[in-house]
């Protein structure tokens, strides 16, 4: 289909397309408030679970109903992840499709694995942006995190199954290797083996934006440094992980604050010492300020949010990306990489000690602080789709 060019005298409207996960939505909300102040129309696709944060920054949610449950655990093979959402995005084609066939953006933005995203910005011919919350596409990163290669990914039968049944002809493995323009919520310095990185990826850092809060959090009256506990929303069925923080910080100088998610209950942990405070959900951001310290499974988003509020973490990593992480928040100096298999009571106390008496990690974090400043943030990823919005305006008044 030819590039729609009548763009002219209307607000530029952007359609996100992302999965509905804390860990894909929270790292781009800076990026919608900071398009809808320029001026521009932003529709994100996502569950209703988080069309209450889209709608405050100003943009319109479209609901889709996310095939991926968290209704039971989920296994942390990410060839699993990948399957899933390809299976979501087949149930999800024909409300999306119509949501914008008629209505069709400007440009495209899509999260990894929002498949059709991608899809459609070449289906229509529409410019596109990737949004990365964490590493961008690096040399190994398809070996390293599926242990496969990239043209043998599970997801692509699927995926062709479900052009072939909408008569769409799009050479699917050509259109899922090719670079797009592209912005990653972290700085440089965090990527992977950044010297294989495509250019035209735009590291800005992360934007952390205040959310609202379904659960209040107040700091426990005691004068005790907090250590925050939480494997972030999805691989939350550690009751052993949780008992061993349990016993590690019971009576000791920590105040522990421990986030145990929807697959765990308290009864199912024990009794726990007047230190600690155990709960399903906290907000995060709340806490984190208070924090002196911060247990995580290392995914991003969590670690981004640690390190803009100052905290040490230790990192407990679950599956690939996050032992990732885990590895250059160790070589970062940010904190310490303590590998799951390996996790004691004594062990974890130690280093907690150890970690909040470093005045070492204190200094590499401050420093670390100031390259997430310097990345520029959700202005300078705002400035890419101005660029883009502006090459459109001129092809328009070439014709």
């Amino acid at each position: 289909m030819a590039l729609r060019v009548e763009v002219k005298n209307r607000r530029p409207h952007v359609a996100i397309f992302n999965c509905a996960e804390h860990g894909h939505v929270n790292p781009t909300l800076g990026l919608v408030n900071a398009l809808v102040a320029r001026g521009y129309r932003v529709s994100y696709t996502t569950s209703a679970e988080f069309a209450p944060l889209i709608t405050a920054c100003g943009a319109e949610p479209v609901i889709y109903q996310p095939a991926f449950s968290k209704e039971t655990p989920r296994p942390e093979e990410m060839g699993h992840v990948v399957v899933e959402l390809a299976k979501e995005a087949t149930l999800t084609w024909d409300g999306l499709f119509h949501a914008f066939v008629d209505d069709r953006p400007d440009i495209i933005a899509y999260g990894p694995l929002s498949w059709l995203g991608k899809i459609f910005s070449a289906l229509w011919n529409i410019p596109s942006v990737a949004l990365n919350p964490t590493h961008a596409s690096y040399q190994g990163q398809s070996e390293e995190w599926l242990g496969i290669a990239s043209n043998a990914w599970p997801c692509l039968p699927l995926l062709n199954a479900l052009l072939k049944s909408k008569g769409v002809a799009l050479d699917l493995s050509a259109l899922l290797s090719r670079h797009d323009n592209a912005i990653a919520f972290i700085p440089r310095c965090f990527q992977e083996k950044v010297e294989t990185v495509d250019p035209r990826v735009i590291f800005v850092g992360p934007e952390i934006v205040a959310r609202p809060a379904e659960h209040k959090w107040c700091p426990a009256s005691q004068a005790r440094p907090v250590v925050v506990v939480s494997l972030g929303s999805v691989y939350t069925n550690q009751r052993d992980f949780f008992r061993t923080c349990i016993a590690a910080f019971a009576d000791s100088e920590f105040h522990l604050v421990l986030s145990i998610g929807r697959y765990v209950t308290p009864d199912k942990l024990g009794p726990v010492a007047a230190n600690i405070e155990v709960h399903a959900q906290i907000p995060q951001l709340e806490v984190l300020q208070s924090a002196s310290l911060f247990i995580t499974h290392a995914g991003m988003n969590s670690l981004m949010e640690a390190a803009h509020f100052g905290v040490p973490v230790i990192a407990v990593p679950q599956q690939a990306e996050q032992r990732l992480n885990a590895r250059r928040v160790q070589q970062l100096g940010l904190g310490v990489h303590l590998p799951r298999e390996q996790v004691d009571a004594d062990g974890l106390l130690s280093a907690a000690r150890a970690l909040h008496a470093s005045e070492i990690c204190r200094t590499q974090i401050a420093r670390f602080q100031q390259q997430l400043k310097a990345a520029g943030g959700a202005s300078a990823a705002a400035d890419l789709f101005d660029r883009l919005f502006a090459s459109l305006q001129r092809r328009a008044q070439a014709i």
